[in-house]
């Protein structure tokens, strides 16, 4: 299986980056967690929840995203959340890369790309363009929480 302890493994990761908009010059700092659910038997998928906080603002987004059809080097994806609904996409895994991506959706699209860093930490990489063609880019960092005791 895959060497990644993020979204393959039951764990809790924080981290932090800037969001910039190609429509704006601001940019703007968040901070996020993901918990990452143990499988189970009666749900086989791996299952992340991601909280989003924007400094400075009352923004605040959860999404589900869902992990299933998982071999070595691919997986299939499922977001949720209140501003795009349900949407589906594909990943790949390499040994220093989790990455997916979410095409074919009006509303919709992007892609994402987690490069693992010889500490553990992730750096990653982000790209949406919504309806009207403006792009959202963010980058940032995020790492293992470790639980005291």
């Amino acid at each position: 299986m895959t060497v990644h302890r993020f979204i393959f493994e039951p764990s809790y990761w924080i981290g932090e980056g800037k969001i910039s908009f190609s429509a704006s010059p601001d940019i703007m700092k968040f901070y996020t967690r993901w918990l990452v659910s143990p499988v189970t038997e009666a749900n086989p998928a791996y299952v992340c929840t991601q909280d989003v906080e924007m400094v400075g603002g009352d923004d605040q987004m959860k999404n589900t995203l869902t992990f299933t059809n998982i071999t070595d080097t691919a997986f299939d994806i499922q977001l949720e959340n209140e501003l795009v609904g349900i949407v589906k996409g594909k990943g790949i895994i390499d040994p220093k890369k989790v990455a997916w991506e979410f095409r074919g959706y009006p509303n919709f699209e992007g892609f994402e790309v987690y490069e693992l860093q010889e500490n553990g930490d992730y750096l990653f990489h982000a790209e949406y363009v919504s309806p009207d063609q403006f792009r959202s880019i963010i980058d940032g960092r995020i790492w293992e929480k470790v639980k005291a005791g």
